[in-house]
């Protein structure tokens, strides 16, 4: 009847907690901490099969401003040809085609084709995709990969999507189209599906299969070689032959660059070097496939209710708890499962929750120890842990005297209904009025009062026969009934009234003389309360120990 009495509400605030932090803005930035705590502990290292080659002030001030003429294009192209690439992810936006009578556009072109395996990106532009060239479709020799950055709110690149696309996400990402390029590949894509993806939308960019990408910790480790030095020199032998290559822009000012999470650094990556981080991440199965923030939630209620049910709530089912504590640490390992998996599990509010959890069991540790008080806030009476030990100390006395001693054992009937009714506080109250009547029922220093429980007072009778402890208890009976408290939703009257159980022990005999003979005397003296309360309350009930 009291299990849940006095901790139902910590139990709530737990829950409400964990839905706050789930609906609130600052989940978001709590959890990019957590996953970016968990992505410095990954031992990830630049692929050695993959190449960049820097467009970069070097070979600006040797080769002139920027925009080059194509053929320097088409040049390194043919070089990279020539010396055995197998894919090359040539990051430039070839936008406008050159109809001038000297274009280098079809040397480009042919460049491209000969090769047969070129990366070139694809853009939106009001609405409409633009392929290289102004034209409808990829060029021969070349496919189309999307360049899409996605910047979380507080500035940082920690994620992308794999596919993109006008109306539909039809598109790979150019990383990931470099990895198509080589024909060993032949993974599962992860990535978290966009129900968007399924809908047909006019003229928007649409993305799907969004993924976490752990960032190395030396995200600029990759082999880097400026465009100029390649162009032209001569000593590349082996340097790029069947390796997937990248030619992007480095150089000051001329593309944007963007902030990654990295461990002591705030590194600025070009949109290439991400594209970079992206096939390696592929290649070899590390990126992260975020759950939908719903399972996250659904698991942070979930464990937060578990964690709290097994500190506070399951400590008199030994059993239960500990099936209850198997199951939990099962729980706490889902998330480090789950990205073994390649999933990333919310758990912002599964740590916002738990966190709260282990400070109430603090508290309450702190409050039960009490810095060793011994009296009960409310009541001003002696508090459970000191009836213990004072009942301890009286059951050895009577066992060396061989003297009687009773238990009365006094609750408020309907007391959680009264709460209910008029609030906390009013009961709080009512229990601190009582609490004046038990005390003016003592006869002399021995007898001991203190509250055993939340609406739940005891009296310890030491040397006192059965007759006189029954005598006693129905005179406080009758004056908290005398003190016209009104209570409405009580059965038994409309007024506060107890429910009153008595235990009397002689410990003479030898069957009396243990620890458990004494916990069986508190039991009966519970008993008795109950039997008294459903009689309706308002009485007493006599149970003696022989």
């Amino acid at each position: 009847m009291n299990l849940f009495r006095q901790k139902d509400i910590g139990f709530l605030l737990c829950q409400a907690f964990v839905l706050i932090i789930a609906f609130m803005p600052v989940q978001a930035s709590f959890e990019n901490f957590l996953y970016d705590l968990f992505s410095q502990k990954e031992l990830n290292y630049a692929s050695n099969e993959l190449v960049i080659i820097d467009i970069d002030d070097k070979s600006l001030e040797a080769l002139g401003r920027w925009p080059w003429p194509r053929y320097l294009h088409a040049e390194m192209i043919q070089k990279l040809d020539t010396e055995g690439a197998a894919v090359i992810g040539y990051n430039i936006a070839f936008v406008e085609p050159d109809n001038t009578p000297n274009s280098d556009d079809p040397i480009l072109k042919q460049a491209i084709a000969e090769h047969g395996k070129v990366i070139l990106p694809v853009f939106a532009e009001r609405g409409s995709l633009v392929y290289p060239f102004r034209g409808k479709t990829a060029i021969s020799g070349s496919s189309l990969g999307h360049v899409d950055v996605e910047v979380d709110n507080d500035g940082y690149v920690r994620r992308t999507y794999l596919k993109a696309g006008i109306d539909t996400p039809q598109w790979p990402a150019f990383g990931l189209a470099a990895l198509h390029g080589l024909s060993t590949y032949s993974g599962f894509l992860p990535g978290t599906r966009s129900p968007s993806s399924r809908v047909g939308i006019n003229s928007k960019w649409m993305r799907d299969l969004e993924v976490l990408v752990p960032f190395h910790r030396n995200p600029k480790s990759y082999q880097h070689f400026s465009f100029i030095d390649v162009l032209e020199g001569t000593d590349f032998k082996n340097t790029f032959a069947n390796k997937t290559i990248f030619v992007g822009i480095e150089a000051t000012g001329l593309e944007p660059t963007f902030l990654v999470p990295i461990k002591n650094n705030r590194e600025m990556l070009s949109g290439t070097a991400l594209q970079a981080n992206l096939y390696t991440a592929l290649n070899d199965s590390s990126l992260l496939t975020p759950i939908l923030s719903i399972w996250g939630v659904s698991y942070a209620v979930l464990i937060t209710a578990l964690s709290y049910s097994i500190l506070f709530f399951l400590k008199r089912f030994p059993v239960v708890r500990y099936i209850a504590i198997v199951v939990g640490i099962g729980l706490l390992m889902l998330p480090v499962v789950a990205v073994n998996y390649g999933y990333w599990l919310p758990i912002a509010p599964a740590v916002g929750g738990i966190t709260l959890v282990v400070v109430m069991l603090i508290s309450r540790m702190l409050n039960s120890a009490g810095i060793q008080r011994r009296n009960d806030n409310i009541t001003d009476l002696s508090n459970h842990r000191m009836f213990e030990e004072t009942l301890k100390l009286e059951w050895e006395q009577s066992l060396r005297k061989h003297t009687p001693l009773s238990l009365i054992l006094l609750e408020v009937d309907y007391f959680k209904r009264f709460v209910d009714t008029f609030g906390p506080e009013r009961g709080d109250w009512l229990l601190a009025r009582i609490s004046p009547i038990l005390q003016s029922h003592k006869r002399k220093t021995r007898d001991f009062v203190a509250r055993y429980d939340e609406d739940t007072f005891a009296i310890l009778l030491p040397i006192t026969p059965n007759n006189i402890a029954l005598s006693i208890a129905d005179k406080i009976r009758k004056d908290i009934e005398e003190l016209q408290i009104e209570h409405t939703g009580s059965e038994s009257a409309k007024i506060i009234t107890a429910s009153v159980g008595i235990a009397t022990t002689h410990t003479s005999t030898q069957s009396a003389r243990s620890d458990t003979n004494m916990d069986a005397f508190v039991l009966k003296s519970l008993k008795a309360v109950s039997k008294a309360h459903l009689q309706g309350g308002n009485c007493l009930h006599n149970t003696e120990s022989v």
